[in-house]
């Protein structure tokens, strides 16, 4: 096959190590880039085409009726970025090179790939606007805020805010006058409005990862090292595409969205980054007095804005729909209504979604120049463009010199006087916030520990200006990581490795404190060997564990839901945590503080607890036999993951597991799995199957950036034919890395190509 990109500068190579990983080496950047692209077509075509029609709000067209639902809501609230168009941008050189060989590949094609042809669809190319809404998509979908809040104000509404005071991490005086105001069109919400959020999930999407630097001072090498493991849903292909890029004296390796020609993650000669997913809140839900086709807005009644969408379905006739706008932002209850979803509409009151970057347009070459950066404040500067920065994410970045930075790379509404944890009045103008700045997001730098680290947390606390983190994740993975950089003077490359791999659970130590009182009291047998294992487990969530076998099953059947409901006879509870996965702080210590009425109901909460782990106890086994000393995580707790086409023979091959594997959403070496349980599971099913953890290990040392610690959980090919589709599985899965090396001459090469004009 000869390989041509007719918009090359001039001829250059692509060589595939070993591992599968690109490397391309080039004359200019911009060749390096148009290499970039090519190799993505070649390895992830299909991967690209559909993450494309997510973005797009077109995935109906390709997959069909089921995703109507969700291409609305993105269609509504101008995810695709269609309505405020695309500004230029100073990195739209990189999109168009990286385009160029991006669509040469397809051009270069003799026949329909397999996995188009399956799905009925031919290959298309490419252009800056689906680059663009990509970036805009990612921002979109990684943390849905707005369910939270819709939940939250409607639970407080119906019952009181005292209930909830302890559950929610930031809650004002001003808060709670917010919802004694709102009581009364908060109670009649429709709580089918979080199916737009997510109409077809058994469990919501998770994203998570593990992130932290040090400066040169706390180095064995003296340079300045960076560990990174951002966390998915495991699948084949991989969510990353990894490649190394080369071009005189500059070079990049790192990780990208198939499609795009973003590092998210990476490093060069000069500096090092790595992200994890912010949880950042990007939306605010407002209720809007309503009068015949008007809300009232700014001291008037405002017409409404509307227009009409249309949805092309696969295997269907195209639908039309209506998008009602206030001047806050897109109405649900009318889009419900023209969805199906929703019968009668309150003439009075309804509720609007306003989504920060809806109405800010956003460049596609926005992030594309990072790897140009010379320091860490370089990289600060091309995070933004105008102060707009199309993602929701935490990023470090630690340079050769050592400085550190921290950036919360998001585009924000900077509230004054509320928190934003629950719904706002449309028709007051307080409300009206200004979107963030850059230098307000630039939110560490340099700081005297000579460390940072983020995993998912609350990382500001109650510092900073407005609030940034509303519903983050527990902070068990950050405090690990605090703990272990705080244990050494001196790190090595090999010691973040070991961190990566950590087992240890310190949510389990909190709740342990908290759940074996309550555990003790109970006169049960099966709840007391319960006791008796929990109080002796290291809290180490290792495949070998037994206390693991009691703890995590109990956690998986949620006894705050039951409690709740049983306290408070409302249905909407029921709906957690799929409605609200950020309203997490339900544990024993925020029902029971001083002053809840939760206390009152203490008796209740001790008979659902022991309920539930006398269930899991039976269910144990069940599934493991009656001798719980022979009990182990990994018998129950086991990855598996597939290629969505593996029931097709030419990607049967493409299905991993099940392997036992240690592990919790709390621990560094993080998992979450989904499933039955012990004791319900189908014949064949795994109980507790891992569907969600890092998607690769990355330890890189900025002394020695050509030699770097790699490891992808799978491979990095999406080929049904390709050598390197699950050839790294075995190894991460055993805690293993490969080293990834820049220079050519060092690099064992699998296949090289040329690349001509």
């Amino acid at each position: 096959m000869e390989h041509r990109i007719s918009a090359a500068d001039a001829p250059f190579e692509i060589v595939w190590d070993d591992q599968g990983i690109p490397h391309v080496f080039a004359s200019t950047q911009a060749d390096a880039y148009r290499g970039m692209g090519y190799a993505a077509g070649y390895e992830r075509l299909w991967q690209i085409h559909l993450s494309t029609c997510y973005a797009n709000g077109e995935a109906a067209a390709l997959l069909g009726e089921r995703f109507v639902q969700q291409d609305a809501l993105l269609r509504a609230c101008n995810v695709p970025g269609r309505l405020t168009g695309m500004p230029a941008s100073k990195g739209d050189w990189v999109v168009s090179a990286y385009l160029d060989g991006l669509n040469a590949y397809i051009d270069s094609l003799t026949e329909i790939p397999g996995e188009f042809a399956q799905a009925g669809a031919e290959p298309r190319q490419f252009t800056a606007e689906d680059v663009a809404a990509r970036y805009r998509f990612t921002s979109w979908f990684q943390h849905k805020s707005w369910t939270e809040k819709l939940v939250i104000g409607q639970l407080m509404a119906r019952h009181g805010v005292d209930y909830f005071r302890n559950n929610v991490l930031h809650f004002s005086v001003q808060d709670e006058k917010l919802i004694e105001l709102l009581s009364e069109p908060l109670q009649k919400l429709n709580p089918r409005m979080i199916q737009l959020a997510y109409p077809d999930a058994v469990v919501p999407d998770l994203s998570g990862s593990n992130n932290w630097a040090v400066a040169g001072d706390l180095s064995q090498s003296g340079g300045p090292l960076l560990a990174t493991d951002p966390h998915q849903p495991h699948s084949i292909p991989n969510t990353f595409f990894y490649v190394h890029l080369h071009a005189g004296d500059w070079e990049v390796f790192g990780a990208a969205f198939p499609g795009v020609p973003y590092f998210m993650m990476g490093y060069t000669a000069d500096v090092a980054w790595g992200l994890t997913t912010g949880c950042v809140d990007s939306y605010d839900v407002f209720i809007e007095k309503m009068k015949g086709d008007s809300s009232y807005y700014s001291g008037s009644w405002v017409p409404l804005n509307h227009r009409r969408e249309e949805i092309e379905i696969k295997n269907h006739s195209k639908r039309s729909f209506t998008v009602s706008e206030t001047g806050n932002g897109v109405l649900l209850e009318p889009l419900m209504q023209e969805l199906g979803m929703a019968a009668a509409i309150d003439p009075v009151y309804q509720t609007s979604l306003q989504w920060s970057l809806a109405r800010v347009p956003t460049s596609a070459g926005a992030l594309a120049l990072l790897p140009m950066a010379s320091s860490a404040e370089q990289f600060g500067e091309l995070l933004f463009e105008d102060d707009v920065c199309p993602l929701v994410n935490n990023i470090i970045c630690v340079d050769r010199l050592s400085h550190l930075q921290r950036y919360i790379a998001a585009t924000l509404p900077v509230r004054k006087g509320v928190t934003g944890s629950v719904p706002l009045p449309g028709w007051d103008d307080a409300y009206r916030f200004e979107l963030s700045r850059a230098a307000e997001l630039v939110v560490e730098r340099d700081p005297k520990q000579q460390f940072m680290l983020t995993a998912n947390n609350d990382t500001m606390g109650e510092t900073g200006d407005f609030y940034i983190h509303n519903f983050p994740a527990h902070s068990a993975r950050a405090d690990r990581i605090r703990s272990g950089l705080l244990a050494k003077d001196k790190f090595s490359v090999e010691d973040f490795c070991a961190m990566q791999l950590d087992l240890t659970d310190t949510r389990a130590v909190d709740l342990l404190a908290q759940l074996l009182p309550v555990l003790e009291q109970s006169e049960d047998e099966d709840v007391q060997l319960a006791w008796q294992q929990l109080r002796i487990w290291d809290c180490k969530a290792a495949s070998t564990s037994l206390g693991a076998c009691f703890f995590y099953p109990f956690l998986d059947r949620f006894w705050p839901r039951d409690f709740m409901y049983h306290v408070l006879g409302d249905d909407l509870v029921k709906s957690l945590p799929l409605a609200a996965p950020g309203f997490n702080r339900l544990d024993i210590k925020h029902f029971m503080s001083a002053g809840s009425p939760w206390l009152a109901h203490k008796k209740i909460l001790g008979q659902i607890i022991y309920e539930k782990m006398k269930a899991v106890v039976l269910g144990l086994r069940q599934s493991l036999g009656p001798d719980h000393r022979k009990w182990r995580w990994g018998d129950l707790h086991q990855i598996e993951f597939w290629h969505r086409l593996h029931k097709q023979p030419q990607w049967s091959h493409l299905h991993l597991g099940p392997d036992p594997i240690g592990g919790s959403p709390f621990t560094l070496a993080m998992a979450v799995h989904m499933g039955r349980g012990p004791g319900n599971s189908a014949a064949g099913d795994v109980p507790c199957r891992v569907f969600h953890g890092p998607a690769y290990r990355l330890v890189v040392d900025l002394s020695d950036y050509q030699h770097a610690r790699f490891v992808i959980a799978g491979g990095n090919s999406g080929r049904s034919d390709s050598a390197f589709t699950t050839n790294q599985y075995e190894s991460w899965l055993k805690g293993d890395y490969y080293t990834v090396y820049l220079d050519r001459h060092e690099i064992t090469e699998f296949t090289a190509w040329q690349i001509s004009r």
